[in-house]
């Protein structure tokens, strides 16, 4: 697969304070790459710094092999989705599709024709007539997307475009951005500080922190296989355990109740399985799933672990029980 998109040792401060640190990036021809990290890590700089909004203080950003150094915003061919979609309330659908081209001087044939063909592909050609104020959330997304796309960018970058959804239509809608950039194979640079949203879109994650890159990969190795405690805990709910000199990593879902210590030493249990023993100190129903804080017994902080159970599976597990896990699967540092 090509690299579309290169980032270089790229380094830019705000005065004296450094908001990117030296990040190189690679970004696949057709991938969608999510940008992950809290707020204030860097994340919306990276994307000002690809659009040419903000020029970097050292380091290259190569788009097609070409270094983009001193090249203008509206040359990078480079389309840019904001947190709040950035319609223009008094211009119907259509003319804010047609926005770009109209100051690219593009012939009115032409954006008639462009403007209905990337409705069309996106299925809002109904909605052409209507004003912004008129559409849901989900559509008002589709006519933001359409307003990029409709220029043909090289790369689409998308800065937290879900945020402002409620939960279930940010499900929806993010399933639907999902199919999109399959179907249409554009380049995604994609900001998020929602781990479920970068773990289910992407096809590469970067996780930043304080303007560094902590680490890069597909969302299952983010996921099952952190290089550090930062990552691991913000991609997702972790327990951190220590055994001897080692630190070990442990999903609340890779837990399963296990029959008590006693069962080991009588070989009726498989050796060398990490295997906890505490009280429940607290319940959650998640709906399929129930998490329970547990203080453990047999570890040399007594720390509290979070366990997640399949609700039916656990339905007679009560606050105060004495519970005792087995881990299926850990992750060590």
């Amino acid at each position: 697969m090509n690299t579309k998109l290169e980032l270089k040792n790229l380094s830019f401060s705000f005065g004296n304070t450094l908001a990117v640190d030296n990040i190189s990036l690679k970004v696949e021809e057709g991938s969608f790459t999510t940008l992950l990290g809290p707020s204030g890590c860097g994340k919306t700089t990276l994307l000002r710094l690809i659009s040419g909004f903000l020029e970097p203080k050292s380091g290259e950003i190569l788009i097609d092999g070409v270094n983009q150094a001193g090249i203008e915003v509206n040359e990078r061919k480079v389309g840019m989705v904001f947190q709040d979609y950035a319609l223009f309330p008094h211009l119907s659908v259509a003319q804010n599709i047609a926005y770009g081209l109209k100051i690219n001087k593009t012939p009115s044939r032409d954006i008639k024709e462009q403007v209905l063909e990337i409705a069309s592909s996106l299925g809002i050609e109904s909605l052409l007539s209507r004003f912004p104020n008129e559409l849901s959330g989900g559509q008002q997304q589709r006519v933001a997307l359409a307003r990029s796309l409709v220029l043909k960018p090289k790369i689409l970058l998308m800065d937290e475009p879900l945020s402002s959804l409620d939960t279930k239509l940010r499900t929806k809608v993010r399933e639907e951005l999902k199919e999109i950039q399959q179907r249409l194979k554009i380049t995604t640079v994609y900001v998020t500080h929602d781990q479920e949203e970068a773990l289910s879109l992407s096809t590469k994650i970067a996780v930043l922190n304080e303007g560094k890159l902590l680490q890069e990969g597909s969302p299952r190795e983010i996921y099952f296989e952190p290089k550090n405690e930062f990552v691991a805990d913000f991609v997702g709910k972790a327990n951190m355990l220590k055994k001897g000199e080692k630190k070990l990593m442990i999903r609340p879902e890779w837990f399963e109740t296990a029959p008590a210590p006693l069962a080991y030493e009588q070989g009726l249990v498989p050796a060398g399985a990490i295997l906890l023993s505490g009280t429940i100190l607290a319940e959650q129903f998640l709906g399929s799933k129930s998490r329970f804080v547990i203080q453990t017994s047999n570890t040399e902080s007594k720390e509290t672990i979070t366990a997640d159970f399949d609700t039916i599976s656990a339905e007679n597990l009560r606050i105060g029980d004495r519970i005792t896990v087995r881990a299926k699967k850990i992750w060590e540092f």
